[in-house]
């Protein structure tokens, strides 16, 4: 289809609710400016936001959600609807939900932060970058410090502005602000931190854990604890950390996850929202195709579609990839999923199935360093930064999860990649090639590399190995091969096969023996694999389905010894 942002001389209406002649608004990607974009681009509607939370009167609200679901654009929003010209909200919903509501628009002074780039490797050098995102938060109120009444206080601020602070002038600076511009603008400021738990994944994966934490606890505690100088609050990030001790002194703040309904249709975009962009943009006829790669994720009970990919699908031409993937702040992610235990691999080979394994699920987070160790923290983790979605309710600490969407597919895939290449130097690309070519001394080779390079990462077990090998059929394979393993056929169960999806490729079975000694034969024992195959009759199902071209191989290997037969 033709560029749907270069249609011009139509009339529409945007998500905002103004009407447009001529060329069509392009969708707001590169920018997070919402007073910029919601006049320039086209600006889906999500204001309402403010209604509930001036309905909620709560004094401290943080909103996790995953990357890139629009938790800076929310915060923009905030910021521009307390401090800017009233003519930005006058088309949105907001300005029609009722005088009370209009009222409160730029009634109050914003300091803003964002953490996002706080990603250094040691607390000295976190603390100078802090330094430098504090200063202009004071500058822009320099009036206000300087007209504070004790000396002391003024000096911190002044030395914070000038980059010159220490760590306790900035740990107390946020605090100290906001009680300056109370004082000197009669009003009470709104305090928006975006991001806030980056400082703590930064310093839990740089080591800098413990000093990271008791900073921000000060920090946080001096600006929004029982603050009488502060209207409201509000903090966004991936991740719920409340048991890091950094929010418990916040006297039980209001925390909006991905498990709770309320504030779900905020952050992503929902169904309708996106069935309207696609009319705008005539791309209707697109919609199956945004729903498969982009939908699929439940926040609270509300369908969400990641808004940045789709966002970026219109503005490329409706082309369909992963540009989720590609976005910055995946790295933490992505080892997580490289380093599952692996005991855990099993929920990985399910999922790479499109299946939905059972698993255990916590809605909170414990400490966070220690979330390689709760296999219920972890699998939150993974559902909060949108790696995984929850398929079915939460019951004793238990439920489904799948991936969300085509897009996630592509992820996982990739990370599995990673996971499985980063710890071995031949990786299974080998493996599948000879494979595919039917190469039985190549093949041979490829998997006594991999038994070689592996014999640590898998501890040489029949299990890890049988891990090992799937995960890797299942990453690189899953669209040419549906990848089964210990199913049952015939008069028993093999313990790998690949269905061919397309042709022209074979079937494959494969039927595998550890050794238990270096004196077995080998040779032998592969010859006792492949003749088990005709023996139990594992082909049966194959053959029943008309499959008639399968290769048969079996596998022998004690540590990192391998011998195969095929004939």
């Amino acid at each position: 289809m033709a560029n749907a942002v270069d249609k011009k001389e139509e009339q529409q209406v945007c998500a905002g609710g103004a009407a447009r002649t001529g060329r069509l608004l392009p969708p707001p990607v590169g920018t997070s400016d919402w007073a910029t974009f919601s006049r320039d681009s086209y600006c889906v509607d999500k204001t309402l936001i403010l209604k509930d939370l001036i309905d909620s009167k709560s004094r401290v609200v943080l909103f996790t959600r995953p990357r890139r679901f629009g938790k800076t654009t929310a915060l923009e929003m905030i910021r521009a609807f307390y401090e800017d010209e009233s003519s930005l909200f006058q088309d949105k919903k907001i300005w029609a939900a009722g005088e009370v509501y209009r009222k409160e628009q730029g009634k109050h002074p914003v300091i803003f932060l964002s953490f996002k780039d706080v990603k250094w490797n040691t607390f000295g050098e976190s603390i100078k970058f802090l330094n430098a995102l504090l200063a202009p938060c004071v500058g822009k109120f320099v009036k206000a410090v300087e007209a504070l009444e004790l000396e002391a206080e003024r000096d911190r601020l002044l030395r914070v502005m000038r980059e010159q602070g220490d760590e306790t002038d900035l740990s107390l600076s946020l605090g100290l602000l906001s009680k300056a511009v109370h004082a000197f603008t009669k009003r009470l400021p709104v305090i928006l931190i975006d991001e806030y738990d980056q400082p703590i994944t930064s310093a839990s994966t740089h080591g800098y854990y413990d000093e990271m934490c008791a900073f921000m606890r000060v920090f946080l505690s001096g600006a929004l604890k029982d603050n009488k100088h502060c209207h409201i609050g509000i903090m966004t990030g991936v991740l719920r950390v409340a048991k890091e001790g950094i929010l418990s002194g916040l006297n039980n703040p209001k925390v909006w996850t991905v498990f709770e309904s309320d504030y779900s249709q905020y952050f992503g975009f929902t169904e309708d929202e996106v069935a309207e962009m696609a009319r705008y943009y005539g791309a209707e006829d697109k919609l199956p195709e945004i729903k498969a790669w982009y939908d699929g994720y439940d926040f609270g009970g509300t369908e969400i579609y990641n808004p940045w990919s789709v966002l970026r699908y219109f503005d490329c031409h409706c082309r369909p990839d992963a540009y989720w993937l590609d976005t910055s702040s995946n790295d933490l992610i992505s080892a997580i999923v490289r380093d599952l235990p692996h005991d855990m691999v099993r929920t990985l080979e399910a999922l790479l199935r499109d299946e939905t394994p059972r698993v255990q699920m916590a809605k909170e987070l414990g400490p966070y360093k220690d979330v390689m160790a709760n296999k219920s923290s972890l699998y939150a983790l993974l559902v909060s930064a949108g790696y995984l979605k929850v398929a079915s309710p939460i019951e004793e600490g238990m439920c489904k999860v799948a991936l969300p969407n085509h897009e996630l597919s592509l992820v996982f895939v990739n990370d599995i990649k990673a996971k499985i290449n980063a710890a071995l130097a031949v990786g299974t690309g080998d493996i599948v090639g000879a494979l595919l070519d039917r190469d039985a001394d190549a093949l041979r080779a490829a998997i006594a590399a991999f038994l070689l390079e592996s014999v640590s990462y898998f501890d040489a077990a029949a299990e890890g190995f049988f891990h090992g090998l799937t995960l890797g059929f299942l990453a690189i394979l899953r669209k040419r091969f549906r990848v089964l393993s210990n199913v049952e056929s015939g008069e028993g169960r093999f313990d790998i096969a690949l269905k061919p999806l397309v042709e022209p490729f074979p079937a494959f079975i494969i039927e595998v023996k550890a050794a238990d000694s270096a004196t077995d034969d080998l040779k032998a024992l592969a010859r006792d694999a492949r003749a088990q195959i005709d023996g139990k009759k594992y082909d049966a199902t194959f053959r029943a389905e008309g499959i008639t071209d399968i290769e048969k191989i079996g596998l022998a290997y004690f540590k990192d010894k391998v011998e195969l037969c095929n004939k």
